[in-house]
């Protein structure tokens, strides 16, 4: 009975040796995995500092006004650039709006002429006469 308790307990010492050693080994590997995160996390942070000191830099109003007087050749908008809303064409159904994925209007786009093959034959005829150069006025008058 002595020899049962005995060799009982020498094979749970040595499971709760083996145990214990295994937890060890675990603790230390995540340990270096938390030190390796650590610095991971340290060099991140250093270069988002760097990023942030470079786009501050970048960001210059100073640096970007020299830059575009160097490369721009921008000048103030003279009096004359300027329109008013009765400049704008009075066929404004001639545009149609552009919807972007939003569905709002961004821009307008003029309407596309309708094709001659669109067309009947003697209305296909007449669009090509009116709008093709004449021949006359570009020699001269003479045929």
């Amino acid at each position: 009975m002595t020899r049962a308790v005995t060799i009982i307990g020498l094979v749970l010492t040595i499971l709760i040796g083996t145990g214990t050693y295994w937890v060890s080994h675990q603790v230390e590997r995540l340990e270096k995995r938390y030190a390796d995160i650590q610095s991971d996390i340290l060099a991140e942070q250093e270069s988002i500092h760097v990023l942030q000191a470079e786009w501050s830099y970048l960001n210059n109003p100073e640096r970007i006004e020299r830059l575009s007087r160097q490369y721009l050749s921008l000048a103030q908008i003279d009096v004359l650039q300027m329109a008013s809303i009765d400049d704008l064409p009075e066929d404004a159904d001639l545009h149609q709006y552009r919807i972007n994925k939003f569905g709002e209007a961004v821009a307008f786009m003029p309407v596309p002429r309708a094709r001659p093959g669109d067309l009947m034959y003697d209305e296909a005829a007449d669009t090509m006469i009116i709008d093709a150069p004449s021949v006359a006025t570009e020699t001269g008058g003479a045929q």
